[in-house]
């Protein structure tokens, strides 16, 4: 029975004994922290599987050029259709979220700006607009069909009416009759948008509602601002219960003749363009049959996500809900339910929805989210300190063994076997168990993700001002303060930490963590930093407390 004793508890006592499973710790929170930062953030995870090729795509063209179509049998680009220079003429109405420009021509939005959020910090900097945050000037959304007679359809001027509560949209040929049907006000935080199209003799096979997204390699002047990155701008389509985020460098075509496309089979609930705090987004009040996401051929940071419906007669008629606005819990909850998902909190979401209403209950009470964060902080190690108090006993323990295990270490320094078989006899003989010495630190590990994805990702910390030099806690601080003081509490706290490393690699692997999170934590978000911070001297306090409690 030895032999089994010792493989089945060898793994067990090298991962966790001694300060290795700190290190262990303190490694897994540097790969997620930097992991989040640099690759899931800029990337996301892919859409799910899908077919390429042979599939319809939606024209990509901007007001005033030739409109280019997909003939679905072929796969090939139909001849463009010339197209006269269009002067759009756009007009003010109001929403929930601010004042939105509708337009005469193929945009169902020429312009949106939102009253509460600024570009910048300054005061005379200029409201968040839809078109700094899609690089789009001409506008956002659009209808169109597959087939090459109505290539031009997306891209027509028409002429729009005021009505009771809202405004409508009409254009008509010899081939069809387009009709935008707008209801909206200061009390809705969305728009109602019906969209109707009518074919008088030949009618097409599909058509799209799409969002399109622009790359910033050439940006406007509205999209030159710290808070918006090109690894932050995404499309999005919600299929099942699903989201997924649209990558166009993954869309491939091996003909250069055929469209970059890829077909998003599945009932599609909605389509939209997001930032890390603001969300554009088309809801259609039945899903779509399926999606689609076209890559532009000369641009692979461009593309559209579309929301594919069949017609299956001479009319048809889509009635929308669209959203521009903050990612904020509340306001997407009142368009709808599943746009929630669209703040990442990642893996504990379970967890970090309970953190981020006690932070907004604090706030409430206190009126500055740093405080606010100050107050969270504290309130959570005092409800994790009976874990902390468990691990810290099962560490102090160990320290008293320290020397009779370094002593069999040098007895069977020959014996790897014999060694671990003595160990484990040892520990058992004084009752201690190592798995329950690391358990609580594993425990507290989701409570800390889970807060770092929530003051990463909140629009409450959006220009969030907390005191002094920092004025804004969703970008880094500026002066590089509070990194600088992370380092020194880290090092504080860690020389007063009880150390059972035996290793010498070990230990001075250890004593470099404090210098590793302080430069993680140069450019994340000062809220988090500031997190960070009063962690670690309450940390301190707690260890200066139990360092008497053990002695």
């Amino acid at each position: 029975m030895g032999q089994p004793d010792s493989i089945r508890y060898r793994k067990k006592y090298k991962d966790i004994m001694d300060r290795k499973t700190l290190l262990a710790i303190g490694l897994s929170l540097l790969f997620f922290i930097g992991w989040q930062k640099f690759y899931i953030e800029p990337r996301m995870p892919k859409p799910g599987a899908s077919s390429v090729g042979g599939s319809e795509a939606v024209g990509m063209s901007a007001p005033g050029s030739a409109a280019v179509a997909i003939d679905p049998n072929t796969g090939v680009a139909a001849k463009p259709v010339a197209s006269k220079p269009i002067d759009v003429k756009s007009t003010a109405i109001v929403t929930g979220t601010g004042p939105a420009m509708i337009g005469d021509a193929g945009k169902f939005f020429t312009g949106w700006e939102l009253t509460q959020y600024r570009t910048e910090l300054a005061k005379t900097a200029p409201q968040v607009g839809l078109d700094g945050m899609m690089n789009l000037p001409e506008g956002e959304g659009e209808l169109a069909f597959d087939s090459p007679e109505f290539a031009y359809a997306n891209n027509v001027q028409g002429t729009m009416t005021a009505t009771v509560g809202g405004a409508i949209w009409k254009y008509e040929d010899a081939n069809l009759k387009l009709t935008r049907e707008y209801s909206y006000g200061a009390d809705k935080k969305y728009v109602d948008l019906v969209l109707t199209a009518e074919f008088k003799a030949k009618r097409p096979n599909l058509a799209f509602v799409s969002i399109t997204n622009k790359g910033t390699k050439d940006p406007t002047d509205a999209t030159k601002t710290k808070y918006l990155t090109e690894a932050d701008r995404q499309l999005l389509i919600y299929q099942g219960k699903s989201l997924d985020r649209v990558h166009f460098k993954d869309i491939k075509s091996d003909d250069p003749t055929r469209a970059p496309v890829k077909d998003l089979p599945g009932a599609a609930g909605w389509i939209g363009a997001q930032t890390r705090y603001f969300l554009f987004a088309i809801i259609p009040n039945e899903p779509a049959s399926r999606g689609l996401a076209q890559r532009s051929h000369t641009d692979e940071e461009n593309g559209k996500i579309s929301l594919v419906y069949p017609i299956t007669g001479n009319t048809i008629r889509i009635p929308t809900k669209v959203y521009f606005g903050p990612k904020e819990m509340n306001s997407l909850h009142a368009v709808e339910p599943t746009l929630d998902l669209t703040i990442d909190f990642g893996w504990f979401t379970i967890i970090a929805y309970p953190i981020l209403k006690v932070m907004k209950w604090i706030n409430a009470s206190v009126g500055n989210w740093g405080v606010s964060i100050i107050l969270l902080t504290l309130l959570i190690k005092l409800i994790t300190f009976p874990l902390t108090y468990k691990s810290m006993k099962s560490m102090k323990k160990i320290a008293k063994l320290q020397p009779q295990m370094n002593a069999l270490k040098e007895k069977y320094k020959d014996d790897k076997e014999g060694l671990n078989r003595e160990m484990i006899t040892f520990m058992k003989t004084q009752g201690y168990n190592p798995v329950a010495g690391c358990l609580p630190m594993f425990l507290q590990m989701p409570v800390f993700f889970a807060l770092y994805r929530v003051l990463y990702s909140s629009i409450e910390l959006y220009q969030a001002p907390f005191f002094g030099w920092i004025h804004d806690l969703s970008v880094k601080d500026a002066f590089y303060i509070t990194p600088v003081l992370l380092v020194g509490l880290m090092w504080f706290q860690q020389k007063i930490t009880p150390s059972t490393a035996t290793d010498p690699a070990q230990a001075k692997m250890l004593q470099y963590m404090p210098l590793f999170f302080g430069l993680m934590m140069l450019n994340l978000p000062a809220g988090l930093t500031l997190y960070m911070l009063v962690n670690a001297g309450a940390s301190i306090v707690q260890q200066r407390y139990l360092n008497k409690k053990f002695t």
